[in-house]
């Protein structure tokens, strides 16, 4: 690969003392929450920014604190099919966060759409919305703390963004009680509502909790990362 076609990214390599072992479940877990690929036992990569070598480096010092050992490299990939394939699992991971919230979104728009068509006005239906999307505000908030990708996710992260902001209209006109002004912002944003032959069957529970767990399967991508213990 040409240096001047290459990717920058960052690695951090470190090593904590064996004892007590919760030093080592921390930093394990501190790059998890970075979203960082583990290359192999110790050794995570993400591709260069600002932000992430500031996270890199404020973990590297923590690791020193800890009586441990952590070096920081910027590094550049060999083998593009490599470098590719990596790639491709953090965007994965990052945009199946994404996704599921604008899925969500949609079985939420399209349960807004039943409500209107049957005018129901029951005071819970409304509980339960505001609780819907309490959940999913709390997942893009996840999604975008644990997103040090920039621009590669820039178009989901903006979707996922795109698809709560027209939920929580939907929501403050539907409190109203104003049903006709519902269906035309129900309209408006009809590309958002999902179509009933999509609607999942265990509906909008199975989503979130799907969301909250997809973090953690991606996470033992290749048997690769460390277990908690």
């Amino acid at each position: 690969m040409h240096e001047r076609d290459a990717m920058r990214w960052l690695q951090l390599t470190y090593k904590v003392p064996s004892e007590p072992s919760q030093k080592r479940v921390w930093v394990w877990r501190r790059l998890q929450n970075l979203g960082a690929y583990a290359l192999q036992n110790s050794v995570y990569l993400l591709p260069f920014s600002e932000e992430v070598e500031k996270q890199f480096r404020q973990l590297a010092h923590e690791i020193h604190e800890m009586g441990g050992e952590a070096s920081l490299f910027s590094v550049i990939a060999l083998d593009s099919a490599d470098e590719s394939r990596i790639l491709q699992l953090l965007l994965e991971t990052r945009n199946n966060e994404y996704n599921t919230i604008v899925k969500i979104c949609g079985h939420f728009l399209a349960k807004a759409a039943r409500l209107v068509e049957e005018q129901d006005r029951s005071e819970q239906i409304h509980v339960e919305f505001a609780e819907v999307l309490e959940k999913v505000h709390g997942l893009f908030r996840s999604a975008k703390r644990h997103d040090l990708l920039g621009s590669l996710t820039a178009t989901r992260r903006a979707a996922a963004a795109e698809a709560l902001a027209v939920c929580e209209q939907v929501f403050r006109v539907l409190l109203d009680k104003d049903y006709g002004k519902t269906r035309r912002l129900l309209e408006m944003h009809s590309e958002l509502v999902l179509p009933v032959s999509e609607l999942d069957p265990a509906g909008v529970s199975s989503l979130l909790m799907s969301g909250q767990s997809e973090k953690r399967k991606h996470q033992e991508h290749d048997g690769m990362v460390e277990p908690p213990i």
